[in-house]
């Protein structure tokens, strides 16, 4: 039965991919293409540098490293296309740390390796979560030509494509040195570290935060990880207003979860907002806001809460 749920999760996943590929809706740039800004050098100051656009580093650019985003990422879809020289070898951290020491602890490393070595295995290669989960699929490691990657983080879900097509697929609950991972942090690009001669180039790196889209952070309420619940919470807070409507909603469902994150997530908006040093607009929009889903719910329960929650802001 497992396998046959894996399988067609697998599957769909593929198709979702593929069905994507042209569709740039909601993906930001994370690199402008001029210098390191948004990004931290960390321990390996010298370890990248920006050259016609793209990121590159080489082999005689300061030792092993990480370049990584001053933000921190929990769900998203990241985008970007990469050129390895013969004996190019790097990779991207996913959810990893701010600190450099802690990041290979937390974090997990999607490979980028040209085909250079007879040791490279699957669970070694380019589109592998580097000594965690092997690729199913073989990528075109063909070196000297750009290749698009895509890395969809969603909650305990990982895949990995290369051009259009998926080459790993990972449930990280039943991959045993996944588990304790983390499931948000910074994401890094690891310096070059082959021959001295030897480079790696990135350009057109995009990012499409899933956490910032309501529909997607609402879904997180039900999920019987904590974690996952608490990284749940916090989105919402980001989301605040926008996310009121979905949060009404789940409070009428009969899922104890879903309703108690949700009537949670609505105590703590409302709570900042009610705050002495709360901006007086903020406090008139979450105001108008419930009054508005007061009006609208059909449940008595819903209806209630909310003017109780009310209450406490016009107090």
């Amino acid at each position: 039965m497992r396998k046959s749920l894996i399988f067609a999760l697998l599957t769909l996943a593929a198709t979702a991919v593929a069905s994507s590929a042209a569709d740039e809706r909601g993906f930001v740039s994370i690199f402008n293409g001029h210098d390191l800004a948004g990004w931290n050098t960390g321990a390996c100051p010298d370890g990248f540098r920006v050259e016609d656009g793209c990121l590159v580093t080489g082999g005689g650019d300061g030792g092993p490293g990480l370049l990584c985003t001053a933000a921190a990422y929990g769900n998203f879809v990241f985008r970007f296309e990469y050129l390895l020289s013969g004996v190019g070898n790097s990779g991207v951290m996913i959810r990893a740390d701010a600190d450099e020491q802690l990041a290979w602890a937390k974090g997990y490393e999607i490979q980028l390796l040209a085909p250079w070595t007879p040791h490279r295995d699957d669970l070694h290669c380019t589109g592998s979560i580097y000594g965690h989960v092997a690729v199913t699929n073989r990528p075109d490691e063909t070196t000297g030509v750009w290749h698009e990657m895509e890395i969809v983080c969603d909650r305990q879900l990982i895949i990995i494509a290369v051009d259009g097509k998926v080459t790993t697929w990972a449930e990280m609950n039943y991959v045993k040195s996944l588990r304790s991972k983390s499931l948000r942090g910074p994401l890094g690009l690891q310096t070059n570290h082959s021959g001295p001669d030897q480079w790696v180039k990135f350009r057109n790196l995009r990012l499409r935060e899933l956490d910032r889209e309501p529909d997607y952070v609402v879904k997180g309420f039900s999920s019987t990880d904590p974690r996952v619940r608490k990284l749940t919470h916090e989105a919402a807070l980001k989301l605040d207003t926008l996310l009121a409507g979905q949060l009404c909603a789940l409070l009428a469902e009969e899922d104890s979860v879903s309703s108690v994150g949700a009537k949670k997530a609505l105590f703590d908006i409302v709570a900042a907002a009610s705050a002495p040093a709360a901006p007086a607009p903020v406090r008139s929009s979450v105001i108008k806001t419930l009054q508005a889903q007061a009006a609208e719910t059909e449940s008595e329960i819903v209806r209630h809460h909310l003017e109780w929650l009310l209450g406490m802001l016009e107090n």
